[in-house]
């Protein structure tokens, strides 16, 4: 028995209600699964999920109806190329989210249903088993510290003898000069002490009056991988 069967080897012109069922369902049903398993701890918005939901339908169809004619893939493709996406640029996990989507859609459009199944099951349970390991995450004592002070400000040493003492690790990311305020932003990196809480780094950061202190639990997201 061949396990990963082509559902449209038979089909020359037509196709039956039962293959056109096959890839409707099977296409509604990954997509649904998909979705479900993108939102297990994470946030995103609801058209995003119907969207991830119903995108390996789309795609499976456009895939069966252009297979096998060039004109007509050559038409589709420079169709899809006059739309422009200009939604905010999606995190890793989105992406790999809309490409498993668009996977599902053209194995089932080719025809390979179980190669489909497998594959997003595969996955997705792979996924799911990273998320739950918290692989990557940011520890919970890590800050992200912005200090601005004034241009004039002799600042060597003095911030990192307050982290120095008061934190295990600490890294100096970035130096940006602000020209409109005459103003220094210091980026700092820095993995607080256990005895250490955020009010206490903030009060010894007053101290030496810079402009302005802003400790951010969450890091900025980076413009690459």
């Amino acid at each position: 028995m061949e396990l990963f069967n082509n559902i449209f080897v038979n089909v020359n012109s037509t196709i039956t209600f039962s293959q056109f069922s096959e890839m409707l369902f099977g296409s509604l049903i990954l997509g649904l699964i998909l979705a479900v398993a993108y939102k297990f701890q994470s946030t995103s918005s609801r058209d995003f999920v119907i969207t991830l939901s119903l995108l390996p339908t789309i795609i499976a169809f456009v895939i069966f109806l252009v297979n096998g004619s060039l004109g007509t893939s050559i038409a589709v493709a420079g169709t899809f190329s006059l739309i422009r996406f200009r939604s905010a640029t999606g995190s890793s996990k989105e992406m790999l989210a809309v490409l498993l989507a668009m996977t599902i859609g053209l194995s089932i459009g080719l025809g390979y249903l179980t190669i489909a199944i497998v594959l997003t099951l595969v996955i997705l349970i792979m996924m799911l088993i990273l998320q739950t390991l918290n692989l990557g995450k940011i520890q919970e004592n890590r800050r992200h510290i912005l200090l601005t002070i004034p241009i004039d400000y002799s600042y060597d040493g003095i911030f990192e003898k307050i982290f120095d003492t008061n934190c295990l690790n600490v890294e100096l990311l970035s130096v940006v000069y602000k020209k409109k305020k005459e103003t220094l932003v210091l980026e700092y990196d820095v993995t607080f002490s256990k005895k250490i809480t955020d009010t206490n780094i903030m009060k010894k950061l007053l101290e030496t009056n810079p402009l302005d202190v802003v400790v951010n639990k969450q890091f900025p997201k980076k413009k690459y991988l």
